[in-house]
């Protein structure tokens, strides 16, 4: 958890939230960077058991619908569980790694990067609440009978369902921030095209030495 922890700061710290803008556009990138991450590292631990106080430990912050669905993973599949619980936990404080970038916003920015922020970890919690019970329905399903797995396959489809829509506005969401950034580079590209003098101008500058007689003081 600590290395995820790191890399995540890391992202922080590079791309920050200096404006209302690169916060809208980043708060989704780095949200995909941290499931990426994620998503590496927990599958070193890929059906790994876990001591009793690193169990205790994820379960801790969870919510108890959560940890019950977990219990019930528990009994039917203990790798399966040691799993989930991982993912969960990461789930559940995803906002929270995110809480130093408040550093870099004020005002507006702060309270709409606060707002996207929460609304992107209710989400990742449903998702991972939803594929929680995926496998629920999954493990049950070996073990019923023709009566119980009908109704446990209508919950699965159900389930699926709703995970599938989770995933698609996602991926809407994704879509929408690449047009933008794409559109904020076309403006960019426009504008270093008009001042392409001055900007040459002050790499000379730059280089040359001859920037001390622009300084402030």
């Amino acid at each position: 958890m600590k290395k995820v922890i790191l890399i995540i700061a890391a992202f922080v710290m590079v791309f920050g939230f200096s404006s209302t803008k690169a916060q809208s556009t980043n708060i989704n990138g780095l949200a995909q960077e941290y499931v990426d991450v994620e998503r590496e590292y927990l599958t070193q631990f890929q059906g790994k058991e876990m001591s009793k106080e690193e169990e205790e430990r994820y379960l801790k912050n969870l919510s108890p619908e959560m940890k019950t669905k977990l219990e019930e993973v528990k009994k039917l599949n203990k790798n399966k569980y040691y799993q989930l619980l991982r993912e969960a936990s990461y789930a559940h404080n995803w906002g929270s790694y995110f809480a130093p970038t408040a550093a870099y916003s004020t005002g507006r920015a702060l309270a709409e990067f606060e707002e996207a922020s929460k609304a992107r970890n209710e989400q990742m919690k449903k998702q991972k609440e939803l594929e929680i019970d995926v496998e629920i329905f999954a493990l049950k399903f070996k073990n019923s009978d023709n009566t119980t797995q009908q109704k446990l396959k209508s919950d699965l489809q159900s389930a699926l369902n709703q995970l599938f829509d989770i995933k698609e506005l996602q991926k809407q969401e994704e879509v929408k921030q690449l047009e933008k950034r794409l559109q904020e580079l076309k403006e960019s590209l426009q504008a270093r095209k008009q001042n392409k003098g001055e900007i040459v101008q002050r790499r000379i500058q730059e280089l040359l030495g001859d920037s001390r007689y622009l300084r402030w003081e």
